[in-house]
């Protein structure tokens, strides 16, 4: 039935009516009458008393000794049903007094692993009167204790080698220079049959070339005897100087002079004075390049001669070819000395 508890919703226990109501076990039953209508008359109780209500009140509510149920009035519905909400809300204020319990819980439980993982070093280096509780530093993150990363600056470029004689520090020697015997230029081969290294640039120049070469401080020059094809030969040089506007200086000079002639296996030594020749001056960081050539069956070159042309070119691009090759190794010498330093940086 609607509005009424079922037992056990405010901790009460259910009653009803027992046999013999109220007094002794002995006691008649016709003396105790549980729903009086009126007052007893001169007749005594009426024949018919009223129908037994269906539910009583609770054990708390009994009436006492001087105090029977004086009316039929049923139950207290209103009472009944204020104390039914009263233990719903208890129950709802149990589980969310739990459930806040338990959060609270885990949350100390989380905490409480990650002091266990990060703050061991800290308790161990603790002194013998730190406070056993966790200090600021435990929850503040640590500052990070990396050193940038050191820079290695790009390498220099050949041109730049080259050019400046603190960077540009390998042996000027024949060995360094050209290592190799033979060269092919465009499928064209030639031969290096001999070479000479000379340790004043008067040794292997006429008398107008050697005097403006000392003016511009040169040091040291190479030469080689080269042998190609279509019976040309020349005599290729490369002249040191202390820095890329001296050597550029040779190059543009005006002075005129040329070469001496390099003798070698199948090169014989021209006569200047009787035979035509050719020549070009060139010059790559602070080295001035030259070549003489000439035919080696002593005919004069003609007019605008191709095939002399053709070599005098093929022998400056090798002469360029190996000094730049100087200058990138000594390039990658320095680019791989910078790396190492930076790689101490790091480890140290």
């Amino acid at each position: 039935m609607s509005g009424v508890g079922t037992p056990g919703d405010d901790g009460q226990q259910p009653w009803s009516v027992r046999p013999g109501g109220p007094g002794s076990p002995g006691q008649p039953a016709h003396a105790w009458e549980p729903f009086p209508t009126q007052e007893h008359g001169p007749q005594g109780p009426q024949p018919h008393p009223q129908p037994q209500q269906p539910f009583a009140r609770p054990a708390h509510e009994q009436p006492t000794g001087q105090q029977q149920f004086g009316s039929s009035a049923g139950p207290d519905w209103d009472a009944l049903a204020e104390r039914r909400d009263a233990a719903a809300r208890r129950r709802r204020l149990l589980f969310t007094v739990g459930g806040s319990v338990l959060g609270l819980a885990l949350i100390g439980g989380v905490v409480a692993a990650v002091m266990a993982t990060s703050g061991g070093d800290d308790e161990k280096s603790a002194g013998p009167g730190a406070s056993g509780g966790p200090s600021a530093s435990t929850f503040a993150p640590a500052k990070p204790t990396f050193r940038p990363a050191p820079t290695v600056p790009p390498p220099p470029p050949a041109q730049a080698v080259l050019a400046d004689p603190a960077l540009d520090n390998a042996p000027f020697t024949v060995e360094s220079l050209f290592p190799g015997a033979k060269f092919t230029v465009n499928g064209r081969q030639y031969s290096v049959v001999a070479s000479k290294l000379d340790n004043t640039c008067s040794d292997g120049t006429d008398g107008k070339l050697g005097p403006a070469a000392r003016n511009q401080q040169c040091t040291q020059l190479i030469r080689l005897a080269v042998v190609g094809p279509n019976g040309v030969v020349s005599t290729a040089a490369v002249a040191s100087f202390p820095s890329a506007d001296k050597a550029a200086a040779i190059k543009n000079g005006k002075d005129g002079g040329e070469l001496l002639p390099l003798a070698g296996p199948g090169v014989k030594v021209l006569d200047a004075q009787k035979q035509k020749h050719g020549k070009l001056r060139n010059s790559v960081g602070r080295y001035a390049l030259f070549t003489l050539d000439w035919y080696a069956d002593g005919k004069d070159p003609v007019g605008d001669d191709k095939t002399m042309a053709q070599a005098q070119d093929d022998v400056d691009k090798f002469l360029w070819n190996s000094l730049t090759a100087r200058g990138e190794a000594r390039s990658k010498q320095i680019d791989d000395e910078n790396r190492r330093k930076a790689l101490e940086q790091i480890q140290g």
